[in-house]
């Protein structure tokens, strides 16, 4: 009865056991690099898709005639159609989505309490008060005090920006980005000459007027008044910039700032991280078509470089 192994048999043991060591190490190692690159790869589509679905959603409520691109913070800009390939920055104004997709309000005559727009986007063109009084707009069916209070709930943090603060923008009236937005610094202090018609709710005889928030003799005299109008409060701003020591690119999104009252994204707005660890940011136009670009990128914990992916948008 044999109680051990042979010489040969051991020997026979221990080279099967090295050949699964050298051939499994290598299966295992070959296994856990390709979780980490899908790891890796799933993160970095998971994060740039989202960054472009922000950007995505704010943009499709833009004022179309808004949009430019800049190459550096308060440099020259033009119009996004028209813009140099190198531009890095991407500026244009919001009209209020939150106020109109409405809030909470009583119905008239005793209906009961329903969703509603804060401001309607209608002017009463044949309004003979208003006309004569040259100082403010009526628009039927806007609550300025509704308006308002939506605005100060998604303001940035410490903002005292509301209903005064915000500019009504005239549907199909005609417009010069390089002047009619303040984009080049300067307040728009006369509404007839201008895109944006700075507006407020002080001192309104009524929740449904627009009253023209401009100092001085300065009204809606002369202006060209349609019945469609957007109400916007913000502009919004896209930069690509260098956050870290190490070179790592993050991309940036910039609101809560008024250019039409001479404020400029980097010494008014409020900054919010969308991306960090970003090689580019590209963008360019064609109509009021915007087409972005987003690269990323993520160091391999092996050591082996870096993985890195591109993801694309059209926004109409």
């Amino acid at each position: 009865m044999r109680r051990a192994f042979t010489f040969l048999e051991l020997i026979f043991v221990i080279i099967v056991i090295g050949i699964l060591a050298k051939f499994g190490t290598n299966l295992m190692m070959t296994a856990y690099t390709a979780y980490a690159a899908s790891t890796i790869n799933n993160r970095l589509q998971v994060d740039a898709e989202l960054a472009l679905k922000q950007i995505s959603n704010r943009l499709q409520y833009r004022i179309k005639d808004s949009v430019i691109a800049r190459a550096t913070p308060g440099g020259t800009f033009d119009a996004l159609t028209s813009a140099d390939a190198n531009a890095t920055i991407l500026e244009w104004v919001g009209y209020d989505i939150d106020g109109w997709l409405g809030t909470n309000r009583a119905g008239i005559g005793g209906e009961p309490v329903f969703n509603r727009p804060t401001w309607s986007g209608v002017i009463d063109v044949d309004d003979a008060a208003a006309v004569a009084a040259l100082s403010y707009l009526q628009s039927p069916g806007t609550d300025t005090t509704l308006a308002n209070n939506v605005i100060q709930s998604i303001r940035a943090n410490g903002s005292a920006t509301g209903i005064a603060n915000a500019a009504v923008f005239f549907t199909g009236a005609n417009s010069d980005v390089q002047t009619d937005y303040g984009w080049d610094g300067s307040v728009q202090a006369t509404q007839s000459t201008t895109a944006a018609h700075p507006i407020t709710n002080a001192g309104a005889g009524s929740l449904s007027q627009l009253v023209d928030a401009t100092a001085g003799p300065s009204t809606f005299t002369n202006t060209d008044v349609y019945e469609n109008y957007k109400l916007a409060w913000t502009a919004y701003a896209i930069r690509i910039m260098d956050n870290d020591a190490d070179g790592d690119n993050d991309l940036v999104l910039y609101y809560d700032y008024q250019p039409w009252a001479g404020e400029d994204f980097l010494n008014d707005g409020t900054a919010i991280l969308l991306l960090p660890n970003v090689d580019t940011f590209k963008f360019s136009g064609m109509g009021d078509t915007i087409r972005l670009q987003v690269c990323v990128n993520e160091e391999n914990s092996l050591g082996e470089g870096l993985y890195a992916i591109c993801k694309e948008t059209a926004i109409f």
